[in-house]
């Protein structure tokens, strides 16, 4: 190819948004698996959003998040609690987003409700927290209903002759479940869950989230908007500079991004090679920064990778014994990237469940109240039931862990090595807010590729805004 030709060609793929890293991508180390990769792990899915800067206002302007507020927050689908939170009959437990509080409650055994959380004659929220009972009462004047939201009592009868049972339930809002994940939307007409997720249930069908358990459960209040704090885990690239301990053993630049429809993308990082940022770094090191530097094991256990093998291949075939030993599950056909990758799965807008087999991560991100710069990050675990069910201990709701603000991520024990990673993306977010304020050009340059996640998440945003305001 003439030197012009190679030029063109060059400019060409600059336009379509195709540049890549030009080390080894995610999908070419799919190819170097152990076992058989699932199909839907192999095959890319990217869409070009352009190259254009974003405005700072949607990160900054309360006029923007107002019409987040009215446009998009009423229309989603959202993830407000795990069945396993809620395991008896009469169990309940609140879920606020901005100035709505819903009344997630199990009216009986194989049915989940959602109020809006608001008693229908003065207004209290009826509940503040997790509880239990035989009825729902509201605690300012004893209005007082059914678990199915069907009027009990009224007070002082003879004063609310006005009232009309019938015309009295408390007002539902639409509940859906997935894999054990409780859904609500305040849009009855929103399209059904199944079809907002898609693909998703399809790609964790293999995973079966719906037979795992909450295991951890931690909550940290963020000085950000719920979009900065989530799009801090929405790429990979920054870890070079944000995570430098994880660059022996974690793909950065050469991650992979995909975009599914409005409501679904994904990135997946690989883990057992190098960041391309870093060179020279043995079998050994690899192996030792996966398992003992992020506390996936004791040191006591430490594994030495065989002369000529891959530190990849030792590390996901110790993790397969490691869970057949603890779960009793069969994992001999799970491919390294199902047991070490960062396989990360976004729903719009803010739910974000992990792929894989080993305890799943899954992350939600709000706004904090009805504040534009302020947001709620929670960070939660799944763990596999047992395969056999006489081994299967009982289960508890574990509470939620709320770290203060004078907390780090770090100080919550059960999240092990992760915590200290959040920590620092959590002194990274406060930075960029306050840069984002002072930005002169009042614009953002996304990267085409790594970046374009977050494109896609406010592309969907400006779709749900352009359809304007909805009163649930």
């Amino acid at each position: 190819m003439s030197e012009i030709k190679q030029t063109k060609h060059k400019l060409e793929i600059v336009k379509n948004g195709q540049d890549r890293s030009p080390d080894t991508s995610y999908t070419e180390y799919l190819s170097q698996d152990s076992k058989k990769v699932p199909d839907f792990m192999v095959e890319e899915n990217f869409e070009y959003l352009g190259s254009d800067d974003i405005d700072t206002s949607r990160y900054i302007s309360r006029e923007f998040f107002e019409k987040e507020k009215e446009c998009m927050w009423t229309r989603v689908w959202q993830f407000a609690c795990r069945v396993e939170d809620i395991p008896e009959v009469g169990d309940s437990l609140v879920y606020d987003i901005l100035d709505w509080s819903f009344l997630i409650v199990r009216s009986d055994e194989n049915t989940i409700k959602a109020f809006y959380n608001s008693c229908l004659h003065r207004g209290r929220r009826i509940k503040t927290e997790r509880g239990f009972g035989n009825q729902l009462e509201c605690p300012f004047h004893g209005f007082c209903w059914h678990l199915d939201g069907s009027l009990k009592f009224t007070p002082a009868p003879w004063d609310f002759a006005h009232i009309k049972d019938k015309d009295f339930s408390l007002p539902e809002v639409r509940v859906e479940i997935w894999q054990g994940f409780v859904f609500i939307n305040m849009d009855d007409n929103a399209v059904p869950l199944e079809e907002y997720l898609a693909p998703i249930p399809e790609h964790h069908k293999r995973w079966d989230l719906g037979n795992c358990k909450k295991v951890i459960h931690v909550s940290k209040v963020v000085p950000g908007n719920w979009k900065t704090v989530q799009e801090a885990f929405m790429e990979s690239f920054h870890a070079t500079l944000i995570h430098p301990e994880i660059l022996p053993f974690q793909a950065d630049e050469n991650a992979r991004y995909d975009l599914y429809g409005d409501h679904m993308n994904r990135n997946i990082a690989l883990t057992g090679k190098p960041s391309p940022n870093l060179k020279n770094v043995d079998e050994q090191e690899i192996l030792d920064t996966i398992f003992y530097g992020s506390g996936r094991m004791a040191a006591d256990d430490k594994i030495i990778v065989p002369e000529g093998e891959e530190a990849r291949k030792v590390a996901a075939q110790a993790m397969r014994e490691a869970f057949a030993a603890a779960d009793g599950h069969d994992y001999s056909d799970a491919s390294d990237a199902e047991m070490l990758d960062a396989i990360v799965y976004n729903v719009f807008p803010n739910f974000s469940p992990w792929g894989g087999f080993p305890k799943n991560l899954i992350y939600r991100f709000r706004p904090n109240g009805n504040r534009e710069d302020s947001a709620i990050m929670e960070a939660m675990f799944l763990q596999r039931n047992h395969k056999d069910p006489e081994k299967q201990e009982p289960y508890e709701p574990i509470p939620i862990h709320y770290l203060s603000e004078d907390e780090n991520w770090e100080d919550a024990e059960e999240l092990t090595g992760i915590g200290y990673i959040f920590d620092q993306d959590m002194g990274n977010i406060p930075e960029v807010e306050r840069g984002i304020r002072t930005n002169k050009r009042g614009k953002l340059t996304y990267a085409n590729y790594q970046e374009s996640r977050l494109r896609h998440w406010h592309r969907t945003i400006d779709k749900y805004i352009a359809k304007g305001p909805f009163k649930p």
